[in-house]
């Protein structure tokens, strides 16, 4: 089973969409592993975490085909995990018939398969405002299906089996917890841990229960501040070695830090070796994993 990093930036991009700090300078001359976009992630062969703006245009650099998706996995709500303007490119008007008549106009004229959406309270609420009450489209029209995920409990669809966990961050002020998601896909075990903070003990409680093919943590911070809401590399050093003592890795899989920041994290040339010898992956745009 491949996994593959489409994006492996924080919020602002790496180099920062509105800065010539010393790192955003420098990405943008070495290029190459040291450009990030906004971090979502592509397992084989129909399932995406996150959709940021640029997720297609990243796909199509990877050539990874996003057409035929069944399954999106949205953290939470913030727009650099889940833009939901693509998502009503999919609708589809029921009396337009394919081949289409020469005047017919829309996004698409091709069937799709259905595209189940996971996501938190904030997300399903988003979707349902923007493509039912605004648009005034139906979701078969949109070929789409929408599921509530709440922290802890165990879900299955289709082909794909996942827990979704508590993260620490922002949303949590809402009273809606970002979520964290534990994956069972292929007989392979992923955890997907992106903007949050250091774990809470029922989110540690729930991970520790299983053994991972890989693990991807956030770094956000980088060599920064130890903030809420984000982890910086003082936690991720700790939690590759609480996850070292609890056992919780598979023999050789991958521990890897993506949501990277310019401002707080070198340029990849130089971060990889650093996190390397720290028994850390640092993840870049394009990186796949066979799991």
């Amino acid at each position: 089973m491949k996994f593959q990093f489409l994006g492996t930036a924080a919020g602002e991009q790496y180099p920062g969409m509105w800065c010539r700090c010393e790192n955003c300078r420098k990405a943008r001359e070495l290029r190459g592993r040291n450009i990030r976009k906004n971090s979502c992630a592509f397992i084989e062969p129909n399932i995406l975490i996150d959709c940021p703006n640029e997720v297609f245009m990243q796909a199509e650099r990877f050539g990874v085909d996003l057409v035929d998706l069944e399954y999106l996995f949205v953290t939470h709500s913030h727009e650099d995990h889940f833009n939901l303007f693509p998502i009503g490119w999919r609708y589809l008007d029921p009396r337009i018939k394919s081949p289409p008549p020469s005047n017919a106009v829309g996004s698409r004229f091709t069937e799709l398969k259905k595209l189940h959406i996971v996501g938190n309270r904030l997300v399903c609420q988003m979707i349902e405002d923007l493509l039912i009450k605004k648009a005034g489209f139906r979701y078969e029209e949109c070929a789409l299906e929408v599921h509530l995920a709440e922290p802890f409990k165990k879900y299955s669809i289709g082909k794909v089996d996942f827990i979704p966990l508590k993260a620490n961050h922002s949303e949590n002020q809402a009273g809606v917890p970002p979520l964290n998601y534990i994956m069972f896909v292929k007989g392979r075990t992923i955890l997907y841990a992106l903007d949050t903070g250091w774990f809470f003990p029922e989110t540690y409680e729930m991970i520790k229960q299983f053994k991972y093919d890989l693990v991807v943590v956030e770094g956000t911070f980088g060599y920064g501040a130890d903030l809420e809401g984000h982890f910086n590399y003082s936690k991720l050093e700790r939690a590759v070695k609480l996850f070292a003592k609890d056992g919780l890795l598979k023999d050789g899989s991958p521990f890897c830090a993506s949501h990277l920041s310019p401002h707080f994290a070198p340029v990849h040339d130089e971060l990889a070796p650093l996190l390397a010898g720290k028994g850390i992956t640092a993840a870049y745009d394009g990186m796949k994993l066979e799991l």
